[in-house]
């Protein structure tokens, strides 16, 4: 049977106000420029009797390295508290969320993936033994890449959503400590 390795895992926390479809917009692009296909696996959002709403949501982008490597991550987002805001932001007004956000973005490497769903090679421990002898000695130098490649992947989409997040909160903070442009006293 296929191995699935679990390398990395990393998460963060957001509070403020952002856009969601502007955050899911910057990791569907980044996930474009890597190159992963993207699958959602679910998606659920719950409105409160108050009024605000909780949003789910997990995501498994694949990338294809050879035929016996595959890059998998798993990425899942909780919005909570998540309650409509208007937002003036370079003079015209956009609709955004104010709310809590939470992010946790897992690496795994797909070994042998071809045959991860009934393998030819767990019908025997022999056979299984051999493959594990196989990937730990013999490819070894390549299993380490694709590793490396896995871990390398998944630190980078979560700076660069931590990054969009970073950078909405700077954005608010410098709107609100200058005046608008056209601002006249």
């Amino acid at each position: 049977m296929g191995e699935k390795q679990k390398l990395i895992s990393k998460g963060f926390t957001y509070e403020g106000i952002f856009v969601f479809k502007h955050l899911f917009y910057e990791m569907d692009s980044w996930l474009r420029e890597h190159w992963y296909d993207k699958m959602e696996k679910w998606n659920e959002e719950q409105v409160k009797p108050d009024g605000t709403k909780q949003a789910s949501f997990e995501f498994v982008p694949w990338k294809k390295f050879t035929d016996y490597f595959k890059g998998v991550l798993k990425i899942e987002m909780m919005g909570t508290n998540l309650r409509d805001v208007e937002v003036e932001q370079d003079g015209r007004k956009i609709k955004a969320q104010q709310g809590k956000v939470e992010v946790k973005i897992t690496g795994y490497l797909l070994v042998d993936y071809l045959w991860f769903y009934g393998s030819r090679w767990d019908k025997s421990p022999l056979f299984y033994f051999m493959r594990d002898i196989w990937d730990k000695f013999v490819n070894l130098r390549y299993t380490r890449k694709y590793r490396r490649m896995t871990v390398d992947n998944t630190n980078e989409l979560a700076s660069a959503m931590m990054s969009y997040l970073n950078m909405e909160r700077y954005q608010q903070l410098h709107h609100a400590a200058r005046p608008h442009p056209g601002y006249k006293k």
